[in-house]
């Protein structure tokens, strides 16, 4: 897999500091795909070869935001004269570059031949160049970063409790599903506020407090903005990487649903806001908990987004020490 580590090696092979190093990944697969650095531009490519025939495709290869994908015939080659270059052009865009080198790793040797390789091997990074296209260039607003900021908050708290990689697969969020985050039988959804009184916390649709299926903890932050102190989205970022970094696995896949959320490293310094955490509540939806379901719209009706008031909510709550016994409960 593409990792720091990977690239920390590649950097520190022998040999002069400049020039191309490569290193084969997944040598047990049968394709040749090799992880290789330029160390005179500081350029990443992700390399897949063979001597396979009609494998160029006729469409277009992708290009993107300090990405490109290259067709290039080398007959002296001896891993293979074909080959398809993915290449990492701008340093800033490297987290982007190894979440969509690593999913079009699991493809590549997911595949059954060098043809259905190399297609999936574009495919996958068209289908990344489509969904970064639609990210605003100017990067995720204040709601957004409050609301990432919250999840992450809860994810560390996750990760004490049950471990890195079953809190990073639970984190449902980035999949755009109902539930923030979701264990069978238990999900919780996290919500954040920075207003200063009479906190109110939005609710996007009738799903997210629909309690069907199982125990529903919402979780919600309310939080101070700062010009300084506390602690800032890139830096709670970088708190969870060290959390997961004993577990490659949790790492890869959380750099990954990052993604999704629209978080980029490159845009890190856009993040300059910073938070404290004033208050923190957990509420067990249940009853008559204030909230509109799915079952209290007439027919046609639907997206319904309103408001929940916090101290509305009072009679639900439960203590941090008695939510963090139900996530020990769950089962693995």
């Amino acid at each position: 897999m593409l990792t720091k580590l990977v690239w920390d090696m590649l950097g520190a092979s022998a040999g002069g500091p400049t020039g191309v190093v490569a290193v084969r990944l997944h040598p047990e697969s049968r394709f040749n795909i090799f992880a290789a650095l330029d160390r005179s531009t500081g350029h990443r490519f992700l390399l897949l070869k063979s001597d396979g025939s009609d494998l160029h495709s006729a469409e277009p290869t992708p290009s993107g935001r300090g990405f490109s994908v290259q067709f290039i015939v080398t007959a002296s080659d001896p891993e293979g004269r074909n080959c398809l270059r993915f290449e990492l052009t701008e340093p800033a865009h490297a987290d982007v570059f190894d979440v969509i080198g690593n999913d079009v790793l699991r493809s590549v040797v997911a595949s059954a031949d060098d043809r259905n390789a190399f297609r999936a091997f574009v495919a996958r990074i068209d289908e990344w160049q489509s969904f970064l296209d639609q990210l605003p260039v100017e990067g995720l607003g204040e709601p957004a970063q409050q609301g990432l900021f919250a999840e992450l908050w809860f994810l560390r708290i996750l990760v004490g409790e049950v471990g890195p990689v079953r809190a990073v697969r639970a984190w449902a969020g980035p999949k755009a599903l109902a539930k923030d985050f979701q264990f069978p039988g238990v999900a919780f959804e996290v919500k954040a506020s920075s207003a200063k009184q009479h906190s109110h916390f939005i609710i996007s649709n009738e799903m997210q407090l629909d309690a069907r299926g199982g125990r529903l903890i919402l979780y919600c932050l309310l939080l101070e903005r700062l010009v300084a102190g506390g602690m800032s989205l890139p830096e709670l970022v970088a708190a969870v990487r060290a959390d997961l970094q004993p577990d490659r696995d949790a790492a890869l896949l959380f750099s990954e649903l990052l993604l999704h959320t629209g978080y980029a490293d490159s845009s890190a310094a856009r993040y300059s806001t910073h938070y404290v955490l004033r208050l923190q509540h957990f509420f067990d939806v249940r009853d008559a908990f204030p909230r509109i379901v799915e079952a209290d719209l007439r027919l046609g009706v639907g997206e319904v987004r309103y408001s929940i008031s916090e101290a509305e909510c009072g009679r639900y709550a439960i203590t941090e020490s008695e939510a963090r016994d139900v996530i020990r409960a769950i089962r693995p």
